[in-house]
């Protein structure tokens, strides 16, 4: 017999598992905690440089759990504003009105000139390599601006001279005017401390005489100061349009003067401080953000009978849930919230663990549960262990994870999640389903799904996985993926959001007290490098 000897140096290549690019985190390497308003937590998690996913976990019942809500990504920047600026004369001051987006952002404050001497000049510093961007409103006369770092223009090194200026600048023009928040990266891989300086670089064409600038940036991450506004001051001097953050909202003052004694308490609309006028708003104007997902249930649901009559459970959506106890640690040590510089409480992981008892809805307890929820740089991961205490529990279905998301988002007129890659199945293209409520597409034993697009011009990832814990495997079968690719039929256009959902379901199966169901749902994301 002939045998095939294989060399000592030999290694068997491991087989990677389905969707595996998937599931590599980004290179974030912080995690972050904030109270939010009435009763909501903000986490952040960092899923590549410069980039970070805010998650909204709310509890309206607060014996009741944490429910994830909503996903944002930030371009994560250290943000100075006017107030951090030095003005030469001819610059007007005023606030802008509003961010350009649907009602969410609450205008912040601005300089505009036609004036050829007048200069804006701050210093930016990191400890790190980093790149600059300026933001500006775009008007119909807009002119060009001119970008000087340290009294020359070597170092800007991201635009050019537009029009044999003898200099370089950018146009400020915008086909609708007052365009808001642009921005534009005018230098890569500074280093140190550097004076930025910005004036007129007159007349665009198209276009005109006049800059209106909102702020300078420069690449972030969540330990930074500047990435939020500050936390709002008692009997302070504020100018119309600075903003500041407080009791986990984001205010904007509306007029110049001097703040109370007591901070804002309002959640929407103007109201005073006891001494100036502030909007109150849930995000600030700064970071940009993009919604990638809406509210749904991510972590479970589902549905079950006890002698004919049938409850719906799963946190906010359908409750039937009571909160016994919850701990929430970073980096292993119990959470206290507070205010720091940024507001955020940065580590390097997030664990909670929320004990409840599921319940159903004539009343009466089926069974205790616990969620514990993981949260590390780029990825979530929630284990969900059920132990039953009634006698005898048919459950027709539990949801073990789940995923909505969005192909176009009306409030930023762009399109987030083009495609859905379902592990062993074709990929699909979102945009085949333009204006069409297709009925529910079924993934036999799909447990891995793969979300590719784009959010600022760079690459976004979503791998989501959901999987058996050891305890309670023998009680339901694989799970399906579920997919609606377009709930409300909607289009890539005006201001409606295209909405998708991705269910992972498993069931019929029965429970009897002292019976364990055990499952996960692992979240994963990632973006490229940032490029803009």
């Amino acid at each position: 017999m002939i045998g095939l000897e294989l060399s000592p140096g030999y290694t068997r290549t491991a087989l990677l598992p389905p969707l595996a690019g998937f599931f590599v985190p980004g290179e974030g390497q912080r995690v972050a905690l904030a109270d939010g308003p009435a009763d909501t937590l903000s986490v952040w998690t960092e899923i590549g440089e410069g980039f970070a996913a805010q998650m909204r976990l709310d509890a309206n019942d607060p014996a009741n759990r944490y429910s994830w809500r909503e996903t944002l990504v930030a371009a994560l920047r250290n943000v100075y504003p006017i107030g951090a600026l030095t003005l030469s004369s001819g610059w007007s001051q005023l606030q802008s009105s509003g961010s350009g987006l649907q009602a969410s952002y609450t205008g912040n404050r601005a300089i505009s000139t036609s004036s050829g001497s007048a200069e804006a000049t701050v210093t930016v510093d990191a400890d790190h390599s980093y790149d600059l961007w300026v933001y500006y409103t775009g008007r119909t006369n807009g002119g060009y601006c001119r970008v000087e770092i340290d009294d020359a223009q070597e170092l800007v090194n991201e635009i050019a001279d537009p029009a044999g200026l003898g200099y370089k600048a950018f146009a400020t023009y915008a086909a609708n005017d007052l365009t808001r928040r642009q921005s534009i990266k005018v230098a890569s891989g500074l280093q140190g401390a550097h004076v930025i300086r910005l004036t007129n670089g007159g007349v665009a064409n198209p276009g005109g005489n006049a800059i209106m600038i909102e702020a300078v940036g420069i690449t972030g991450s969540l330990a930074d100061s500047r990435i939020l506004p500050p936390a709002w001051s008692a009997s302070t001097q504020y100018t119309m349009g600075d903003e500041v953050q407080h009791g986990g909202l984001f205010y904007t003052a509306r007029a110049t003067g001097v703040s109370g004694s007591a901070g804002p308490t309002h959640s929407g609309g103007i109201a005073s401080d006891g001494a100036l006028d502030w909007r109150a708003d849930n995000r600030p104007t700064y970071p940009n953000f993009v919604a990638i997902d809406y509210a749904s249930e991510r972590e479970y649901a589902a549905e079950f009978a006890v002698a004919g009559n049938t409850t719906d459970l799963g946190g906010q959506t359908h409750g039937n849930e009571s909160l016994i106890s919850r701990s929430i640690q970073l980096d292993g040590v119990s959470w206290v919230p507070g205010q720091s510089l940024n507001g955020l409480s940065v580590g390097a992981e997030i664990t909670m663990v929320e004990n409840t008892t599921w319940q159903r809805s004539e009343g009466g307890d089926i069974g205790e549960c616990q969620l514990r929820r993981v949260i590390a740089p780029g990825e979530v991961r929630h284990d969900v262990t059920l132990i039953a205490t009634a006698s005898e529990v048919d459950f027709a279905w539990v949801y073990t994870g789940m995923v909505p998301l969005v192909h176009w988002d009306g409030e930023t007129k762009t399109k987030v999640f083009d495609t859905v890659e379902p592990a062993q199945n074709a990929m699909l293209d979102l945009d085949d389903y333009d204006g069409v409520n297709p009925p529910n597409i079924v993934y036999d034993d799909v447990e891995r799904i793969g979300l590719s697009g784009k959010i600022f011009g760079n690459d976004l990832s979503y791998g989501h996985e959901i999987g058996k814990l050891a305890a309670g495997d023998e009680l339901f079968g694989a799970c399906d993926a579920i997919l609606r690719p377009n709930i409300n039929a909607s289009s890539a256009s005006g201001s409606t959001d295209w909405m998708a959902k991705l269910y992972a379901s498993s069931g019929p199966f029965q429970m009897v007290a002292g019976d364990t169901l055990g499952f996960y749902s692992r979240h994963v994301m990632k973006t490229s490098t940032a490029a803009s």
